[in-house]
């Protein structure tokens, strides 16, 4: 499934260096404000930039060789962190002096809807903001990275045609018509452990209702947990588990290519596919603020989100050339349907319904 587009992927998935005729002088883009300089300016001045997000290597190399290309004297370091520790690693630092990160990347997006409300992020408005969609800015301060569909995953080896999932639904009928198969075999976000499972989950049942939740308990006994999408590829390649819901497609996507991702397939559930909205912010207090913005400015633009996107994340500007990347937000509602997806956004009942959830989350886990 999804083969041919992956394959041409691959033959086009040189990096691309954009911007590179500006790495020298770095002009102001085009249609910015003209003071603007004094931010290119200030970033001289400053000792790189620090991000914690919730991403890998891979995922980063292309937008980091691009900003490199752009701003040359920006040292980038980057920490790929679990979700809910991006936001717990830099709330204990912040105030204690120590180096901490200048920008915080994450799927948690309970915590992006409390720092949106408490206003702990700096209200910095992007000049991008304009080209983007609504759902760019929730909060003053926080801004979309990418939207990022969360997708089926399986072991092609152990499963048949006919028993791979093509959406919940369907992997609810297939469990309960073959335990022996799907038997503690099943794995998604435990959204009880993981911010990130709490915000997929708790949308896609916002969207399901009671139906959702009578589906999750029939085969909740079958699930077994994880709190990273890449411990969860790795045991489906291995057989330890047959198949995944609601797994991170930029997990997914790159295991694809590499060594024994021959035995994994996935799909976008034909019965609601969740698009993550990864959120973006620049703390108060910063350490490099020039150099924050510079970053989170070319993040949002058209040759930032092109980059991002050969990184295995999903752009979500409509100018994006599908063609450079793997998948863009539009290009997934085309093939998906705009009625089945389900964004998960930065909603306050994230945290005014958590405890609630969690606790019925774990019961229709246990069958109840």
């Amino acid at each position: 499934m999804n083969t041919i587009k992956l394959a041409a992927w691959a033959l086009g998935a040189a990096f691309v260096s954009i911007g590179t005729a500006h790495a020298q002088d770095a002009k102001v883009p085009e249609g910015y404000p003209a003071d603007y300089q004094a931010v290119i300016d200030g970033s001289r001045g400053e000792n790189g930039l620090v991000i914690y997000s919730n991403m890998a290597d891979n995922n980063w190399g292309p937008i980091l060789e691009g900003f490199r290309a752009t701003y040359p004297w920006i040292k980038v370091e980057t920490l790929d962190l679990g979700s809910g520790t991006v936001h717990s690693r830099w709330e204990a630092e912040a105030g204690s002096g120590s180096r901490t990160a200048d920008i915080l990347i994450s799927g948690a997006n309970d915590r992006w809807a409390s720092y949106g409300i408490d206003g702990k992020m700096m209200p910095y408005e992007s000049p991008e903001l304009s080209k983007l969609p609504d759902f760019a800015k929730p909060y003053p301060g926080v801004t979309v990275l990418s939207a990022d569909p969360l997708v089926i995953t399986y072991n092609a080896a152990l499963l048949s045609e006919d028993q791979r999932p093509t959406g919940f639904a369907s992997l609810v009928e297939d469990a309960l018509a073959d335990k022996g198969t799907f038997d503690g075999k099943i794995t998604t976000y435990d959204a009880a452990r993981n911010s990130f499972g709490l915000a997929a989950w708790w949308n896609y049942m916002n969207v399901k209702g009671d139906d959702g939740w009578k589906q999750l308990a029939s085969i909740g006994p079958m699930i077994r947990g994880e709190v990273s999408g890449g411990p969860m590829n790795e045991k489906i390649a291995t057989g330890e588990y047959v198949t995944g819901i609601a797994v991170s497609g930029i997990t997914i996507f790159p295991r694809l290519e590499q060594p024994g991702g021959e035995l994994l397939g996935f799909a976008f559930p034909d019965d609601g596919t969740i698009m993550m909205l990864r959120g973006m912010g620049i703390p108060k207090g910063a350490a490099n603020p020039n150099s924050a913005k510079l970053f989170v400015d070319y993040a949002l633009s058209n040759p930032g989100q092109t980059l991002i996107g050969k990184g295995g994340l999903t752009p979500y500007r409509d100018d994006v050339d599908e063609t450079q990347v793997r998948y863009t937000f539009q290009g997934i509602a085309d093939e998906v349907g705009q009625d089945k997806l389900i964004v998960a956004g930065f909603d306050k009942g994230l945290i005014d319904e958590a405890p609630a959830f969690v606790e019925k989350w774990n019961a229709a886990l246990a069958g109840r």
